[in-house]
């Protein structure tokens, strides 16, 4: 009897104790140091889900969220950096050019988290630098109560149509790495002549690339030029009048790296978080938000289309890396902001 109890016991421990775990000399230095503290650029309800669900398992490790757009994060560690200001210890954006830079400074130092290896290869790097955290596509979209399917734009070019001036909403490239990723794809297919002609439409302009979901959910804009399909999908699913555009052309992937800096104020703390990232638990609740992860085992929602039944525009890190500012610069000059 005291045998089956003492065994029911260490079964319930071993069910309830985290698979991302770290060594316990980590883990006791993790507890000393107290705190993480994660730079993310993930939508805000994301990102908060992930740190209070850390939280609560009470490791004695506190996630505290910094959340803001890719370009604001990098431009405020290089800030800080520049006057010997260590506050971030995790790194999550959606510019893998960024990243490039980080890495090439020996700002990020390589750490491979625990339970990747299975991972989709395209999610991991070899040298550990980065592992991807999550991926998503940019998606035009529009109002189902102000545009009927069949008038609804088919092409990126049918947005250009004069119909639809003033009653565009568009996101800004200096904030979101997923718009400026978006943008260097489409500007590959269509040149600058696409936003000479976008900016002629004088497009509603906001931050993040989320931000113009709630602009044509309340239809004060009728068409998003791109969003965040993850965002858009889970706000579809809640029922809200929108419906995403998918032009013959494709849609833009985003792959979104998560590192750890070289001087991370809480090293230990840091992998310890970065292991929870990467473990089944978070996977499971990124792809509940409709994001796609590196993780062969989590299952995705009906809604989700495979990436591989998706034309896909993709560029590299290098080109990213070399296209972010005059992008943002060309895009100021068009549109003003």
């Amino acid at each position: 009897m005291l045998k089956g109890i003492i065994a029911g016991l260490l079964a319930v421990v071993l069910l309830s104790a985290p698979a991302f775990a770290a060594d316990d000399a980590t883990m006791r230095a993790a507890k000393k140091e107290g705190k993480v503290t994660w730079y993310s650029s993930i939508t805000l309800n994301i990102a908060q889900h992930i740190c209070n669900n850390f939280n609560k398992k009470k490791m004695g490790v506190q996630c505290v969220l910094h959340r803001d757009g890719s370009g604001k994060l990098y431009r405020r560690y290089l800030q800080e950096r520049k006057g010997g200001i260590y506050v971030a210890d995790v790194v999550h954006t959606s510019n893998l050019g960024h990243f490039l830079n980080l890495k090439a400074k020996k700002i990020i130092t390589p750490y491979k988290p625990a339970g990747t290896d299975n991972f989709n290869e395209k999610f991991v790097t070899k040298d550990n630098y980065w592992t991807i955290l999550r991926a998503g596509v940019l998606m035009p979209f529009y109002n189902t109560k102000k545009i009927k399917a069949e008038d609804a734009p088919k092409t990126y070019k049918d947005f250009l149509d004069p119909k639809w001036k003033g009653k565009i909403v568009h996101s800004h490239p200096s904030y979101s790495g997923f718009v400026t990723n978006g943008m260097i794809n489409i500007v590959n297919k269509f040149g600058w002549d696409y936003y000479k002609a976008m900016a002629k439409q004088k497009p509603k302009i906001v931050q993040s690339a989320a931000g113009g979901i709630p602009l044509v959910a309340r239809g004060e804009s009728w068409l998003g030029a791109g969003t965040t399909s993850y965002s858009l999908l889970k706000l579809i699913e809640k029922g809200e009048p929108l419906k995403p555009i998918v032009p013959p052309a494709g849609l833009a992937l985003v792959t979104s790296p998560n590192g750890v800096f070289t001087k991370a104020p809480n090293p230990n703390a840091a992998r310890v978080f970065t292991d929870y990232l990467f473990s089944m638990e978070t996977m499971q609740l990124l792809a509940d938000y409709f994001l796609y992860v590196g993780n062969p085992d989590v299952k995705y929602p009906k809604a989700l289309p495979a990436l591989k039944d998706i034309n896909l525009m993709a560029i590299g890190g290098a080109e990213l890396k070399k296209k972010n500012k005059p992008t943002r610069k060309m895009f100021k000059k068009l549109f003003g902001v």
